[in-house]
């Protein structure tokens, strides 16, 4: 009985695609995870917009709840700003 021998080395390493097809699939899942963080980061704004952080069961403080609402106000406006146009195309929402 013989072992068959072992293939070559890569001829690349890390993420470089090699082909087309492999630059779509990684470009759309990078895009179609982008997209889903912005949609989740726009949730969250809207949530916190009506919830009061002082109050049970989270019993924040005030400097503590400002912190937070606004590090995600200032991050959802930053995200709308973003032409989702392309975006759309490139993960076919559009």
């Amino acid at each position: 009985m013989t072992t068959p021998e072992p293939p070559p080395p890569p001829a690349t390493i890390g993420t470089a695609p090699e082909n087309a097809f492999a630059v779509n699939q990684i470009i759309g899942a990078h895009l179609r995870a982008f997209a889903q963080s912005k949609g989740t980061i726009n949730q969250d704004h809207e949530w916190l917009n009506v919830t009061d952080l002082k109050a049970a069961p989270y019993y924040f403080d005030a400097d503590q709840e400002a912190t937070i609402k606004s590090a995600i106000a200032d991050l959802d406006t930053a995200l709308d700003g973003v032409d989702m146009t392309f975006i759309s195309r490139i993960i076919g929402l559009a």
